[in-house]
């Protein structure tokens, strides 16, 4: 017989030699339940090694009694299901509760959303964004709405300036707002169609000349910046990007987007999403030159081909690189509102986007990046210090999130063990950032002037978050009305690959008759 259930956080003493004892594993894999655990916390809560936890692990899914699920997490086979746990409330529950207290069906679009539809546009594809949607889907929004002459479009998350560009090109006023420096680099470059395809070329072809010879400058200061690239790029890129005329002026900032292009083409990472290490790092392809050269080349080409649109262009697009939360804008003075804000609890855009943010010269050290974390909206990797003030529920904005929010806490709890114990209070902070880009947008908009979302819904420690319907009820408790949610593709979770999650495009307007 194996040992009694473990304690909530309690160890059992396991000695080394021997390795836990199948009982042991199954009873602390029973106590965790459809919420699961990973090989380290499996080893902490038995006291023993993770060397010794991973090879029971491994035969007891042999004999078929357990199962690795999506990040390393293992569950019992009685487990495999979320829905086998009594107290796991449903995605299709929470549908069904925003339509009975909001009035709302989830409908179905469907365009494509993803900006992977982008990467063989014209000015789309002069620096990948893969968190950004697709252009097509802009235009659709833009399309449906059929703006009247010099109407304003505003972009509170930018990035990389999908909105801003198609807003343009289709004669609107374009404004946007954005924190992550590169991205404010890139909407600033795309949305600048004056830029002089010929001066660029000729200016690209000092800069390659001059980083043709010479010593490599100095390194930035990540201490992983010798492992991500091979030797001979390392030297070619420092190179180049010191022979980078200054920020500031166009055809500078258009060279300096050219260089970050090619930064992660030319190391041994991958971007898809988040950053990470290529499994089988590539072998040859071209050098660091030769893809700025061809990066500036595709520049150029794009500027020469929608030149032929300028009569139909809006105004010079606004970027500011500036906190969304923070900004303002004139009041009823935008039309139209299309953004992707980042996911419940999602990606680490400093983590992604280091590279960009050391080769540039927008972070010069490690305090640089925790600084801009910290300013960002909500995400796994906030530090504790600013989730203190979100650990009570009792103020979230939003009636249905103290609920969401003491369940994730539960059930951190039994795990015994977890990347963090205070999850709930990110989520939470999530929503409470989310809220002054609300009001803030409610307030430029015009009456009759409608806030378009992409946004997505999340599974943390075993517990559904509805992020897109929940983002649409606090924005009815600023003021707007729900227009729709829309469902436009199906995602899967990365705690568990057999989870189905959504991703909606979230619908609100600002009253007519609104003061």
């Amino acid at each position: 017989m194996g040992r009694a259930a473990l304690p909530i956080g309690g160890k059992a003493v396991v000695s080394e030699s021997v390795g836990p004892a199948e009982a042991s594993i199954k009873s602390a894999l029973g106590e965790t339940g459809a919420i699961g655990a990973t090989v380290r916390q499996l080893a902490a809560r038995l006291a023993t090694s993770p060397l010794s936890v991973e090879r029971e692990l491994d035969r007891l899914r042999r004999d078929g009694d357990v199962l690795r699920m999506g990040r390393g997490l293992w569950v019992l086979r009685s487990f495999e299901r979320l829905d086998d746990r009594g107290d796991f409330i449903e995605p299709a529950a929470y549908v069904e509760r925003f339509r009975r207290e909001n009035g709302i069906e989830l409908g179905r679009d469907a365009g494509p959303i993803t900006f992977r539809a982008n990467d063989a546009l014209p000015v789309h594809r002069w620096w990948p964004y893969v968190q950004g949607y697709s252009a097509e889907f802009v235009r659709s929004v833009l399309d449906e709405r059929d703006l009247p002459g010099g109407a304003t479009v505003l972009d509170p998350f930018a990035g990389s300036g999908t909105t801003l560009v198609e807003a343009r090109r289709a004669g609107a006023r374009a404004w946007g707002t954005e924190l992550l420096r590169p991205a404010v680099l890139a909407a600033r470059v795309k949305t600048d169609f004056e830029i002089d395809p010929v001066r660029l070329l000729r200016d690209a072809a000092r800069v390659r000349r001059a980083a043709s010879g010479g010593p490599p400058g100095r390194l930035p200061f990540l201490r992983e910046t010798r492992r991500q690239f091979s030797p001979d790029a390392l030297a070619a890129l420092a190179r180049l990007r010191d022979r980078l005329p200054p920020e500031g002026e166009r055809v500078a900032d258009a060279l300096r987007l050219a260089f970050g292009r090619i930064l992660i083409p030319s190391s041994r990472l991958h971007r898809s999403p988040c950053l990470g290490y290529e499994r089988r790092p590539a072998t040859g392809g071209p050098l660091p030159l030769d893809r700025f050269d061809a990066a500036v080349r595709t520049m150029a080409d794009d500027l020469a081909a929608i030149a032929t649109e300028r009569a139909a262009w809006g105004p010079p697009a606004t970027v500011r690189a500036e906190d969304a939360r923070r900004a303002r804008w004139p009041e009823r003075s935008v039309d139209l509102a299309v953004t992707s804000p980042p996911y419940v609890n999602g990606m680490d855009y400093v983590m992604n986007y280091k590279l960009d943010l050391a080769w540039l010269g927008y972070a010069r050290s490690y305090a640089d990046l925790a600084a801009l974390r910290s300013a960002e909206v909500a995400c796994d990797n906030l530090p504790r210090s600013e989730t203190r003030a979100f650990l009570d529920p009792a103020r979230s904005p939003d009636p249905w999130l103290p609920e969401i929010l003491a369940r994730i806490r539960e059930n951190v709890d039994r795990k015994g063990s977890y990347r963090r114990d205070d999850v709930h209070a990110v989520v939470h902070r999530y929503f409470a950032d989310l809220l002054p880009v609300l009001r803030g947008t409610y307030s430029a908009l015009r009456p009759g002037g409608r806030f378009v979302l992409v946004v997505g819904d999340s599974l943390l420690a075993g517990t559904y978050v509805p992020g897109d319907l929940l983002l649409a009820r606090i924005g009815a408790s600023v003021g707007f009305s729900i227009v729709s949610v829309e469902v436009a593709r199906t995602r899967r979770s990365g705690q568990r690959r057999s989870f189905e999650l959504r991703e909606s495009i979230v619908t609100l307007e600002r009253s007519r008759s609104a003061a």
